[in-house]
């Protein structure tokens, strides 16, 4: 489900090196703190996405060939919880002085850190000067696993929750590895996620406070009512084969109490957040939709609503790159 490909036309690709001047739309001056829970129910759901802060990254680097000339790319591991390893893309641009903003950029449920859509939004953001960092999710590219699912937004498998779970996680540690760089702004760290990428980036910035920016592409949530109108919506039925009986509906309100994003997308703002809808999204129900943008609070002109399905038109892209530079500001040239 949710596999998250991209027809990127030439005019784009022609386009990579958009000059944007802009003037920074916001600029943190002093650290983002959450409020403090709500309620108990709350309290134990964020716990779930705590770990062990002390916890050493011990990062192998290995760079990468590469022909463009105006970029580094390396590939990078580093320790996450349960004994689990991070494998990651790191770009860094040429050409333009340190230290850079940095964006996180998350695969849908088809793809893995080096998928096509990846590395197009990276070659985009690294013309403007920031540097980018992609992973692969629980069950991906690197840690793909025989007989383990990509899909692992599905709400009535435990060991879904657990990849789910794993994965925030993951994200976390990688802020942990941003931070652990000198070329890195550590006031201007952002996020880009796509898909099922998009819905983890929704439960990401509910329990992580030092990113400061959030793109989230064709996104949704409010898992217990599709799994409740699954006949309504043949196409996730055929990713959600989810029998209604009493016992397995009792696990899916359970999972989805842990990792439906509705539960964390509010916890976002006020940081700048930027949601993307497809109006004729034929994978993300209208109503799922809907139900993470009511959750998140996001002002309307923060929502960027395409004709499209799922399979977003390439010049989305573009709101994407402005939204980050719009957010952070260009990236001073380097004079050497």
């Amino acid at each position: 489900m949710f596999r998250f490909l991209f027809v990127f036309c030439a005019v784009a690709c022609a386009s990579l090196c958009t000059d944007l001047t802009v003037t920074p739309a916001f600029a943190q001056t002093s650290p983002f703190a959450f409020p403090p829970s709500a309620n108990a129910e709350e309290a134990i759901r964020l716990a779930f996405y705590d770990y062990d802060k002390n916890l050493p990254l011990k990062t192998l680097e290995q760079k990468l060939p590469d022909a463009n000339e105006r970029r580094t790319r390396t590939l990078v591991g580093y320790d996450s919880v349960h004994d689990q390893r991070v494998s990651a893309i790191i770009a860094v641009p040429k050409g333009f002085t340190a230290p850079y903003p940095a964006v996180i950029l998350v695969h849908g449920s088809g793809g893995n850190k080096d998928t096509s859509y990846i590395g197009w939004i990276s070659e985009m953001l690294l013309k403007q000067g920031f540097l980018t960092i992609s992973i692969d999710t629980q069950y991906h590219g690197d840690r793909a696993r025989p007989g383990r699912s990509g899909e692992i937004h599905m709400p009535d498998s435990f060991t879904m929750r657990d990849g789910w779970v794993q994965s925030v996680v993951d994200l976390r540690r990688t802020v942990d590895y941003l931070e652990s760089r000198p070329d890195v702004d550590k006031r201007k760290i952002g996020y880009m996620g796509f898909s099922q990428g998009g819905m983890l980036g929704a439960v990401f910035g509910g329990v992580e406070s030092r990113v400061n920016a959030f793109c989230l592409a064709v996104p949704g949530g409010g898992f217990i009512d599709l799994v409740n109108h699954i006949d309504q919506y043949p196409v996730l039925k055929a990713h959600w084969p989810i029998e209604r009986t009493p016992e397995v509906m009792k696990r899916v309100v359970e999972i989805s109490n842990i990792t439906d994003p509705i539960h964390f997308v509010g916890r976002i703002v006020p940081r700048p957040l930027m949601v993307i809808v497809a109006k004729h999204d034929e994978i993300i129900p209208p109503e799922a939709s809907a139900a993470l943008v009511k959750a998140s609070g996001v002002k309307e002109e923060n929502i960027k609503r395409w004709e499209s399905g799922h399979i977003l038109n390439p010049n989305a892209f573009f709101d994407v790159m402005r939204f980050f530079v719009q957010t952070f500001g260009k990236t001073q040239t380097s004079t050497k």
